[in-house]
């Protein structure tokens, strides 16, 4: 399922929520939560923070998922390697 997980991040190319992921792949958030949590501490993720120093340097301050977590909820994106 975590190979799941990250084949999504790797086809939208964007920051996912954990409502979103949830809902898609039809996980309980709670188990969903856990996993990500995972890919977090093998550093295939990282949680987005809205305002977050990357923010300042980022092209899609305009449309990025981070500064709406108060709708979207925790945010996640691929770690750069």
């Amino acid at each position: 399922m975590l190979q799941e997980i990250l084949r999504r991040f790797r086809e939208t190319g964007e920051a996912l929520s954990l409502e979103q992921l949830s809902g898609e792949l039809n996980i309980d958030k709670s188990a969903m939560e856990g996993m990500l949590q995972t890919l977090v501490r093998q550093g295939k993720l990282k949680k987005v923070e809205a305002g977050a120093a990357e923010c300042e340097h980022c092209g899609r301050s305009g449309s990025c998922p981070a500064l709406h977590a108060d709708r979207m909820g925790t945010v996640y994106e691929l770690k750069e390697n």
